[in-house]
């Protein structure tokens, strides 16, 4: 249960030189083994400000974090996706968070009703007494939503060329406005006496419960902190932390783009026993986004060409409908998936 495994290491700084055709190669060696890599090199990413920023949040009192939460928790709040969500005892899953999207898309853009919830604007703390720093909050999570999606971006591009084809191919999926969630997380120490059975794996105490993500690429700041498990070869093992890097891990979409020579590996959390943060950047195509792409198959040798829109009888896929119906069966969001302006 306690063994550990180190990741492949991806530099993105040797994306720009002789090494990119290897790089692009190794990548696709961590994707079709593991399904998980650490990255480094994210022009403009500093783990430690972020775990400076992250922490900051969660040390601010319960009332402050709870004016940005969910109507869910809060029923004179007006978001129902994004914003705040306290520990939920009783759940598998134990932590508190804090969510936002990129806020930049207009109303009358929006394609339904229900995709005006995935587009809902982010609510910022207000903080008497440090108006600066909440300030400084907002724009430092704003920005690291954008490197965070260029990163997604390069990393994307490097798949593609692996597979043998052109470096944009997922670029349009991200077009106009993509769904991504850039998330705080705070996993406090678990008290035994309060964990349902269902937390319980022998004398672990699950945090978050095993699962695959649901969309393209996960990117998570863990920092120093283990508690980080992946299913291998049938067991869970350990992801070893690694300071100043993210860890990557691609979901159940991006898998079956890849005809599944991609994994998209069983995960979970366990309580180590202290209060750990993480921070996960959730890389979503936009709500339009038509899924029903396929990447070649390279053991077929079909390198060169790829059809692009690889129907089966017509039918299109959009991301945001499916992420609806993914989106329920995570607790955090079970009773918050409603149409806009309902209770």
């Amino acid at each position: 249960m306690n063994e550990e495994t180190f990741l492949p290491v991806i530099d993105l700084r040797l994306s720009n030189g002789p090494e990119r055709a290897d790089l692009a190669k190794k990548l696709q060696k961590a994707l079709t083994t593991s399904g998980f890599f650490y990255l480094e090199g994210v022009d403009g990413y500093d783990a430690e400000e972020l775990h400076e920023m992250t922490d900051w949040f969660f040390k601010l009192p319960e009332d402050i974090k709870m004016s940005v939460t969910k109507r869910h928790f809060n029923p004179k709040a007006k978001n129902l996706y994004r914003g705040y969500f306290p520990v939920q005892e009783g759940e598998i899953s134990h932590k508190e968070g804090f969510e936002i999207g990129s806020g930049t898309r207009n109303l009358k853009d929006i394609p339904t009703h229900e995709a005006e919830l995935l587009f809902e604007g982010n609510p910022w703390p207000k903080v008497p007494g440090q108006e600066e720093k909440a300030t400084e909050f907002r724009l430092f999570v704003e920005r690291y939503y954008d490197l965070l999606t260029q990163a997604g971006l390069q990393v994307l591009r490097l798949v593609a060329e692996a597979w043998g084809v052109p470096s944009e191919f997922f670029t349009p999926l991200f077009q106009p406005s993509p769904l991504s969630t850039f998330r705080l997380l705070h996993y406090p120490p678990r008290d035994p006496k309060l964990l349902p059975n269902s937390a319980r794996d022998g004398e672990l105490m699950l945090q978050c419960d095993e699962h695959q993500d649901s969309g393209f690429l996960t990117m998570v700041s863990t920092f120093h902190y283990p508690g980080l498990q992946i299913l291998k070869d049938d067991k869970w093992v350990s992801v070893a932390p690694r300071p100043g890097a993210m860890v990557v891990n691609i979901g159940i979409l991006l898998a079956t783009i890849s005809g599944h020579k991609l994994k998209a590996t069983y995960h979970r959390v366990i309580d180590f026993g202290s209060d750990r943060y993480s921070v996960p950047f959730f890389f979503e195509p936009s709500y339009e986004a038509d899924m029903n792409i396929r990447l070649p198959d390279l053991e077929a040798g079909v390198q060169s060409e790829v059809t692009q829109r690889e129907k089966k009888d017509g039918d299109r896929i959009e991301y945001g409908p499916w992420l609806m119906k993914r989106l329920a069966q995570f607790c955090e969001y079970r009773d918050q998936l409603l149409r806009k302006g309902q209770a």
